[in-house]
C-alpha cells in the first residue's frame, strides 16, 4: 500500500462525481406529462424548497383536479403531488425516509401551502424493492401495502378511507413495466434492448430529454462503445447531441474519450495482424495506413 512519505498516512482516493440522476428522473417525469403540462393541466418544479434553507421536495407535480393521468405511477395523483426519488446508487428507502417524506414534507408542504392531506400524494421512487420497509409498514405499523401494478405499492392506513387521507405509494422504478421506458432505465448497466432503444430516440423525444440523455450516455458509454452503438467516433452521440442541443463541452469530453478508445482499439488490432505472420506491406494495405 502506498504512503504519503511526509506524513506515514495513506493518500486519499479522489471522490467519483455522483450521477446526476435526480435531474434525470424530473427530465424523464417532465417528458412523461409534457402533454399535460403543454394544456396548462400540469405544473413542474424541481427541489421545492420548504424554507429558506434545507429541507427540499425533490419534485412537485401540481395537477388539473378534472385530469386523470394516465400513467401507473401517476393515477394516484391529486391535485399536489410530491414525489421523492432515489437513485439507483442510493440506498433502499428506509422508514427513516418513509417518516421524513410522508410525515415531513406532507406535513410541512400542507401547512405552507394551505391544502389539505387529502387533496395531496406522495411518491417514493426507487429503483430496487424495499423488502425491509414494506415489512415494517405492514407488520410492525400496521399499514396495508397494495400492489397495483408492477412496480406500484400503495401504502393504506388501514381502517381509514383513503379519500380521508394523504395517498402514499413507492414506486420500484425497475419493476415498471417497459412503457415507463426513461424511468425503468434510468440507471447504469442497460442490457442490449435499452441500448438500441436509446440509439434510436427521435429529435422529437431528445428535445424534452435533455438531463435524462446526458446522463445515460455518461454512465452506459462503455458498454455503448464495447457493443458498438458508438462506432465511428462516437456517431450516434455526435447525432443526439446535434438533435438535443447538448453542451459543445460534453460533446469534447465524448469525442476526446471516443478517438482514444478508438485509436487503442486499432493499435491493438494492427498488432494482433502483424503477430500472425502478416507483413509490415500487407497491415498498410489492410488498415489504410500511410
Amino acid at each position: 500500500m502506498n504512503k504519503n512519505k511526509k506524513t506515514g498516512s495513506t493518500p486519499e482516493r479522489p471522490r467519483k462525481v455522483p450521477a446526476a440522476f435526480h435531474p434525470a428522473a424530473f427530465s424523464a417525469i417532465r417528458y412523461y406529462l409534457r402533454e399535460y403540462q403543454e394544456s396548462g393541466d400540469v405544473t413542474l418544479k424541481e427541489e421545492h424548497p420548504l424554507s429558506k434553507q434545507a429541507p427540499r421536495i425533490d419534485i412537485i407535480v401540481k395537477k388539473n383536479r378534472k385530469v386523470q393521468i394516465d400513467r401507473c405511477w401517476a393515477r394516484i395523483f391529486r391535485r399536489h403531488n410530491i414525489i421523492e426519488y432515489k437513485s439507483p446508487v442510493d440506498a433502499p428507502p428506509s422508514i427513516y425516509v418513509f417518516n421524513k417524506t410522508v410525515h415531513g414534507y406532507a406535513g410541512l408542504y400542507s401547512s405552507q401551502e394551505r391544502v389539505s392531506l387529502t387533496d395531496m400524494s406522495v411518491s417514493i421512487v426507487c429503483f430496487k424493492k424495499p423488502v425491509k420497509l414494506l415489512e415494517t409498514l405492514e407488520k410492525r405499523l400496521g399499514y396495508e401495502v397494495l400492489q397495483k401494478d408492477g412496480g406500484i405499492y400503495y401504502i393504506v392506513n388501514r381502517g381509514i378511507a383513503p379519500e380521508k387521507s394523504l395517498a402514499v405509494q413507492i414506486v420500484v422504478s425497475s419493476e415498471l413495466p417497459d412503457s415507463e421506458f426513461f424511468l425503468k432505465n434510468l440507471k447504469r448497466g442497460i442490457d442490449r434492448a435499452a441500448a438500441q432503444r436509446l440509439a434510436e430516440l427521435d429529435a422529437g423525444s431528445c428535445e424534452h430529454l435533455h438531463t435524462w440523455l446526458v446522463t445515460m450516455l455518461r454512465e452506459n458509454k462503455d458498454y455503448l462503445f464495447k457493443e458498438g452503438y458508438m462506432k465511428d467516433t462516437y456517431a450516434v452521440l455526435r447525432d443526439l447531441a446535434d438533435e438535443c442541443g447538448l453542451t459543445d463541452d460534453i460533446r469534447r469530453e465524448s469525442w476526446q474519450e471516443a478517438e482514444q478508445k478508438g485509436w487503442q482499439e486499432g493499435s491493438r488490432n494492427i498488432i494482433e495482424f502483424l503477430e500472425n505472420g502478416h507483413s509490415i506491406e500487407e497491415a498498410k494495405k489492410k488498415f489504410a495506413l500511410h
